[in-house]
């Protein structure tokens, strides 16, 4: 199926927009598992056929760091766009786990795909995407994995959070209750055990099995000191690389940290060329 995608817009405005269909957007708010989940969602204007692919954007950890250059240049060549915050983060309901995140996404995923939301946003069910940063990349795979239908996964230096509990709880505690402060949650520990008791569910390698044979692009920093990787990327890619697939797979490095700042214009491009060739490629 064809991609109603046009790339020329990525970083260029149209010259001209039709007033009565113009792209806007409105607030999100969606009950996942009992709690709102605030945010928005986005869409083009008229200059892009319809349907659209739609991309559900998943923040990190706590969500400080946003991804709106992203949001906005993948909407402009004619992507709905999510973007939700996690529960107990950013004013929505209930309380911050990690297996709440993965939760989150699955439910949106399946939101976005039910004919209430594609007829009302005209989205084709067929090209719906998770797009998440660091933590956001780990909801993104956890819950792509369990989503036979989804179009393709996108991990922006994803974090797996079960890689570091080998080492002491102290030290795997540090970075959690520096940003963590500002989730609603039950405390660090309450976060920590969630993944201790998930770990075989979270873990990134285990995913394979049920990604191995899905559309999926990895962009990694080369210089990540938050997710390294040879510790983060590798033991699922390893797996992936050792496999052949028709599906679209493909890992892209830059010279960058974790917030992929100082690359940022290269990696909406991956992200846009991905996204066109897999609904191009998909039934």
């Amino acid at each position: 199926m064809t991609a109603n995608l046009n790339l020329d817009y990525l970083f260029t405005d149209p010259e001209e927009l039709d007033p009565t269909e113009l792209p806007d957007y409105t607030t999100l708010d969606f009950v996942s598992n009992g709690s709102h989940i605030y945010g928005e969602i986005m869409w083009p204007s008229s200059n892009v056929p319809k349907p659209h692919p739609c991309v559900i954007m998943l923040h990190g950890f706590p969500g400080t760091a946003r991804n709106d250059d992203i949001s906005h240049a993948l909407c402009r060549i004619g992507c709905v766009v999510i973007v939700p915050h996690n529960r107990g983060a950013w004013g929505s309901q209930g309380k911050y786990l990690i297996t709440h995140c993965i939760e989150d996404a699955q439910n949106l995923a399946e939101y976005a795909h039910s004919p209430e939301f594609t007829q009302k946003y005209n989205v084709d069910p067929n090209q719906i995407f998770l797009l998440g940063h660091s933590m956001g990349a780990n909801s993104a795979l956890n819950a792509g994995r369990k989503l036979d239908w989804i179009c393709g996964i996108i991990m922006l230096t994803p974090y797996d959070p079960t890689r570091y509990l080998n080492r002491a709880k102290e030290s795997y505690f540090r970075s959690l209750l520096e940003e963590g402060k500002i989730l609603q949650s039950d405390g660090i520990d309450a976060i920590y055990d969630d993944v201790v008791l998930n770990r075989d569910e979270i873990s990134h390698p285990k995913a394979f099995e049920q990604v191995k044979d899905k559309n999926l692009l990895v962009v990694a920093g080369i210089y990540d000191s938050v997710s390294p990787i040879n510790e983060m990327i590798l033991p699922l890619w390893k797996l992936l690389e050792a496999h052949q697939t028709k599906a679209i797979q493909k890992r892209v490095e830059f010279p960058t940290e974790h917030g992929l700042l100082g690359r940022r214009i290269s990696v909406i491009k991956e992200i846009a060329g991905f996204i066109d060739s897999a609904c191009n490629t998909s039934q």
